[in-house]
């Protein structure tokens, strides 16, 4: 009698339990669902915009609610990697191409069809593809120019124009002889600076036909590092010392982005009065280079086409532009960067900046190879560079040993197809 009452008693638990179970089922299939997107530092500059695409958004789809992640870039790739790793990562992310390079070659991100990056340049798609499968959406792009201080480098070469590294190279003893400052600044081995360089001399596989290149350019940086014609630091600065650098007078010259020519501006207007925009210098392809940010879809994300409807909407023609005139960044979308604001720039030269660069995306480095794990690939140029440099007795011979040496290593790193 005893195990017939427990008996009834389990199973009125267990059908209530179902029916609580299912009801609750219903009240989240028809209650409303969150949509996660994570950015990389938009704000608060892009704060506002930001807020009405995420109002747009939830207007036309009333079941989902957007929580927006803003997440600082020094804690982009950690954070990530560990929702990736999860059941229940964001729905849509921004990301450099490295890192989401790194996550498509696991198998982690979603693939797009080819059908729905149509309105992204297409240079900069093939920026984002992994065994020519799209693993990302372009979101910006920055492609730096040459700013120079007019000023002395005219006084010191007359009408002589500086477009190519090579150019760089036999000019930097005059410059330095008739000023005492160092003709350029650069943070030449930080992150892939280096490798962007190589790849302007069609350097990119390291098979045995780029060595005698590669020699010679290393060849050529060691020679101004030791005549003082680059900054005694130029091993350890970032970006932004690199650009100081020139605010202060001590380099005439400098690659950078838009977003830097404001810093200039802003900080050292005698300098910027005194300076000039060209376009980026380049090596023997005449091609240039570009920083790309990224949106992706995690493979496991719960709400995939939702994540590229709202990815639509950060790309579209309006908001690509308000994001292009907020930030100095260029658009990915294409018809955005046919708009006259990328055409017709007015003379002072952080407006100019951004016709130029626009211009730039149509004649970018493409490479011939893909790079299974570029951090390393980096590592050990920027190792090999640096060692390069401060041996006082390096010259072409031991730098010849040097790169016999290195590529070996490098092929390692690249992807055999």
């Amino acid at each position: 009698m005893m195990k017939r009452i427990v008996l009834f008693v389990f199973l009125i638990l267990l059908i209530v339990g179902v029916v609580i179970v299912d009801k609750k089922q219903q009240k989240n299939a028809g209650g409303v669902r969150k949509f996660v997107f994570w950015s990389i530092q938009l704000k608060p500059i892009y704060e506002k915009q930001m807020n009405n695409i995420i109002s747009e958004f939830e207007k036309k789809y009333p079941k989902y609610k957007v929580i927006w992640v803003d997440i600082p870039i020094q804690e982009a790739q950690k954070r990530t990697l560990a929702s990736i790793l999860s059941s229940t990562p964001p729905d849509l992310i921004n990301l450099n191409p490295e890192f989401s390079h790194v996550l498509a070659q696991k198998n982690a991100l979603h693939f797009f069809k080819e059908s729905e990056v149509l309105n992204f340049h297409k240079g900069l798609v093939d920026k984002l593809r992994y065994k020519n499968k799209v693993y990302g959406l372009p979101f910006y792009a920055t492609s730096s120019v040459t700013v120079y201080n007019k000023e002395i480098l005219t006084n010191c070469i007359g009408d002589v124009q500086i477009k190519t590294y090579d150019d760089l190279f036999k000019n930097s003893e005059k410059l330095y002889s008739c000023s005492d400052i160092a003709p350029f600044s650069a943070s030449l081995n930080e992150n892939d600076t280096l490798l962007k360089i190589l790849n302007k001399y069609d350097v990119d596989d390291f098979s045995d036909s780029e060595k005698n290149e590669t020699i010679s350019l290393f060849n050529s940086f060691n020679q101004m590092y030791k005549k003082g014609y680059l900054p005694e630091d130029t091993l350890t600065i970032n970006h932004r010392e690199m650009v100081e650098k020139y605010m202060s007078n001590q380099a005439l010259m400098v690659v950078m982005g838009s977003n830097f020519i404001k810093m200039v501006k802003e900080n050292a207007p005698d300098i910027y009065s005194k300076s000039e925009i060209s376009e980026q210098l380049v090596g023997s392809n005449k091609k240039y280079d570009v920083s790309l940010m990224n949106l992706v879809i995690p493979a496991r994300a719960q709400n995939k086409e939702m994540a590229y409807i709202f990815a639509q909407m950060l790309t579209s023609e309006k908001n690509q532009l308000e994001l292009a005139k907020l930030t100095n960044v260029l658009p990915s979308n294409i018809h955005a960067l046919k708009n006259e604001y990328f055409k017709n720039c007015p003379n002072d030269i952080e407006q100019k900046s951004r016709c130029i660069s626009a211009k730039q995306l149509d004649n970018l480095i493409v490479n011939k190879t893909e790079i299974k794990d570029k951090k390393a690939l980096n590592e050990n140029i920027n190792r090999k560079f640096e060692e390069i440099l401060l041996n006082i007795n390096s010259d072409l011979e031991t730098i010849k040993i040097g790169i016999d040496n290195l590529f070996p290593r490098l092929k390692l790193y690249i992807e055999q197809n």
